[in-house]
């Protein structure tokens, strides 16, 4: 009875001691200045639970976390040591380039977020078709094909698929009209595996050639030669029709870069509304006094 009694008073007092330890374990910490949830120290720095936390990736699973934890951990600890290492051998030369490469990063960092909340609050950002057919028509020699880009209908259909012979008989149609889009738009979605009928977008070519396992050794030559293919590979088929095709060093339809376009006209107006503002500001500031050379 009696060492019954000892063992429950004994488990009685380890109890306490885990609910009493980590609370005088922080209080010690922070009357030492030693941050709550902290887990290591170098020097004067210390890295809590909370930025341990910030340094994980997102979406991580429980097995992985704890080693990732570790290993962002130790990269903190080492680069402290080498930061301490690194201040302690800094003389008064190099302390004041730091300060004066901050000060130069300040201004500039004031600077663009000034122009980029101007060009926010006044760069029209609307783009007609006729300045980005205009742009496109004076400038042909900035849109010059690096790769072959096609326009194409394709699928991918199992060669167990009952409705085989309308899918190939659809993706082949001469002429293609709507009626038959929208057949083989209806085929494809219950048949196919994969497949592409937008004819009307350009691609290139070997985004197309990831999808489908065409051989094309010189594409320029395979293009010139090749519009309704069918590949039979494995369990599966696969229908091609290009519609149309332009190669390298010809020049890009528009429809293919009117996103870029726009992108240029918008950045040319972002730089004249910026140049503008500045002269303005030069202007006003020399007419106040506000500059003055000696």
């Amino acid at each position: 009875m009696f060492l019954k009694a000892l063992c429950r008073e004994s488990r009685l007092m380890v109890g306490l001691l885990c609910l009493v330890l980590p609370c005088a374990v922080s209080c010690m910490r922070q009357n030492r200045g030693v941050p709550a949830r902290a887990v290591v120290r170098v020097g004067d720095a210390y890295l809590t639970r909370r930025d341990l936390g910030k340094m994980m990736p997102f979406g991580m699973l429980p097995n992985d976390s704890a080693d990732m934890a570790e290993k962002k951990m130790e990269a903190w600890v080492e680069q402290q040591v080498l930061l301490r290492k690194a201040i302690q051998n800094l003389d008064d030369e190099a302390e004041a380039e730091i300060e004066e490469q901050i000060a130069r990063y300040r201004e500039t960092l004031l600077v663009f977020l000034f122009e980029n909340k101007i060009t926010r609050q006044l760069l029209d950002t609307i783009v007609s078709d006729k300045e980005i057919e205009d742009y496109y028509k004076e400038n042909q020699s900035q849109f010059l094909l690096k790769s072959n880009i096609v326009r194409v209908r394709f699928a991918k259909v199992a060669k167990s698929f009952g409705d085989l012979a309308d899918i190939r008989r659809g993706l082949f149609a001469t002429p293609f009209d709507e009626s038959n889009l929208m057949t083989l738009s209806e085929l494809c979605r219950r048949g196919a595996e994969n497949y592409f009928l937008d004819a009307d977008r350009w691609i290139f070519f070997n985004d197309l050639l990831r999808e489908v396992p065409i051989h094309a050794y010189n594409q320029e030559v395979f293009l010139k030669n090749n519009r309704k293919i069918e590949v039979d590979a494995g369990d599966y088929l696969y229908f091609v029709s290009i519609e149309d095709f332009k190669v390298r060093d010809m020049v890009s339809p528009i429809s293919f870069e009117k996103e870029r376009i726009r992108t240029i006209i918008l950045t040319q107006r972002k730089k004249a509304l910026i140049e503008d503002m500045e002269r303005d500001l030069m202007e006003e500031a020399r007419s106040t006094g506000l500059i003055e050379y000696y």
